[in-house]
């Protein structure tokens, strides 16, 4: 099993409350189960990458752990804990052949109890595993005091010593898998692009994205619900010209003017969206450059831009609300240095929801958002003037060396594809590219004809796509 970063954290995190629950209890030693080995049974059981070929059901899985391991925690030090539910997925044993898909079970589990042991043994039972023996109270004659039998405390389980892999043994295995997977599928393949190549035409589209790791099979559902309704839209989707046209995990419009559909959506939120907030767009995108131009007219002619390693782009009405806040809020505080400058020309603001507190990006852009304390953004901007520009040199240098050197390994390994994962780093994705270029001669008959993705960890996705993590080896106790 292949764990990665994110995912060994909240095993992290899992394993950690096991200690913390076995040091606070005291158990009989009767019971089946120490609450150690019956929680690793349970993660061992879920984890998300088991699920690599069913990213809907590894996606709810992992945030699922997520919210079990909130709870759990939060129990342990004695906090209120509002009740939850959540869902995991478990896949069937049957006695079909492996290339077989494995039918998968979903399991709901509500936690609502304060007591730990208890919220424990609800998620064991309703993934019908072998529950901890509720601790026995003993009475003894003239004493009011209650008594438990200590036991030793097991050892925690070490992720670090999972069975691990090299980057040849992993590409030996499993390429012509991808390219069986991509042969399959290539029927699909050709469907898709007819669809999207018509959408596009149709309605003067600057692209049709979905998300790299999913299915070829769900992407095409959502074309075909399209299809199914597109006369119905047609005139409200002619508003889209040299916009894009996003399938995703919500269904709105977008900061840019962009339309995002939920691939997990009914139809009935699509037209919602469709029927009602887009025929609003130009009144939000007009808003919304009304109060750009305010803060660039604050900054003295800064440039508002998204951070261009950003996959994720907010709901329209959530930046315009952060838009008008901020144009406030400076408003109210001209006499602040950062208005007095000069110039901000050749300088960058990423209005970003959801960042933590007024930074920079990997890019050099200024990262804030309107629940940041106004004179934090105005100081840190003012502080950090000199390490912006640096930072934005560096990376504007790494992205053309990076982009020359995905073109070189593309060509020299005659790949269909090469795909990066957008979070890692340029510095990573360069050093990666330079080292397969090394072993040209050792990977060309390996990868020639594949389509690869340079990632934080081994996969194969259900469209043939192969990834790699960025920091590979050949010695066979790499981590995964």
């Amino acid at each position: 099993m292949i764990l990665t970063r994110f995912s060994f954290s909240i095993v992290h995190c899992l394993n950690n409350i096991n200690k913390n629950i076995l040091n606070r209890c005291y158990l009989s030693t009767d019971r089946s189960e120490t609450i150690s080995a019956a929680l690793k049974k349970f993660y061992l059981k879920v984890h998300p990458d088991l699920f690599t070929q069913y990213p809907k059901e590894k996606d709810v899985n992992e945030k699922s752990l997520q919210l079990v391991s909130a709870y759990l925690s939060g129990l342990q030090r004695k906090e209120y804990m509002a009740a939850i539910t959540v869902t995991f997925f478990t896949k069937v044993l049957t006695n079909k052949s492996a290339p077989a898909p494995v039918p998968l079970s979903p399991h709901r589990v509500t936690l609502n109890s304060r007591d730990l042991l208890t919220s424990v043994n609800t998620i064991l039972n309703t993934l019908n595993l072998p529950v901890v023996d509720v601790p026995k109270i003993q009475k003894q004659t003239g004493q009011n005091e209650i008594h438990f039998r200590v036991i030793e405390i097991e050892k925690m389980y070490d992720f670090a010593k999972i069975p691990k892999l090299s980057i040849e043994t992993w590409l030996t295995n499993n390429v012509e898998a991808a390219r069986t997977i991509t042969k399959r599928h290539q029927e699909l393949m050709n469907e898709i692009s007819d669809k999207v190549n018509d959408i596009k035409e149709r309605f003067k589209l600057k692209s049709i994205e979905y998300r790299d790791d999913w299915s070829v099979s769900q992407f095409c559902a959502c074309l075909r619900t399209l299809f199914l309704y597109i006369d119905k839209w047609h005139d409200k989707l002619l508003t889209l010209k040299d916009k894009r046209l996003i399938f995703g995990d919500k269904s709105c419009l977008l900061r840019d003017g962009s339309l995002e559909l939920g691939a997990n959506d009914p139809p009935v939120y699509w037209d919602h969206v469709i029927c009602y907030e887009l025929l609003e767009s130009d009144q939000y995108m007009e808003k919304i450059t009304s109060y750009e131009t305010n803060l660039r007219e604050y900054f003295r002619g800064i440039e508002i831009r998204q951070d261009p390693d950003s996959e994720y782009l907010c709901r329209a009405h959530t930046y315009l609300y952060h838009l008008l806040q901020l144009s406030h809020h400076l408003d109210l505080n001209r006499d602040h240095e950062a208005h007095r400058i000069e110039s901000w020309k050749n300088f960058y603001l990423f209005i970003n929801p959801f960042s933590s507190e007024p930074s920079f990006t990997n890019s050099g852009l200024f990262q804030i958002n309107a629940y940041d304390a106004t004179m934090d953004i105005l100081d840190f901007m003012v502080n950090n003037r000199e390490n912006a520009e640096e930072t934005r040199n560096l990376y504007e240098k790494d992205v053309k060396k990076e982009l020359d050197l995905l073109k070189k390994v593309q060509k020299q390994f005659q790949l269909t594809d090469i795909l990066i994962n957008q979070r890692i780093k340029k510095s990573e994705i360069i050093q990666c590219c330079q080292r397969l270029l090394n072993e040209h001669e050792r990977f060309l008959k390996i990868l020639k004809q594949c389509r690869l993705k340079i990632d934080k960890n081994y996969n194969l996705a259900q469209n043939g796509t192969i990834s790699i993590p960025w920091n590979w080896s050949f010695a066979q106790e790499e981590t995964l």
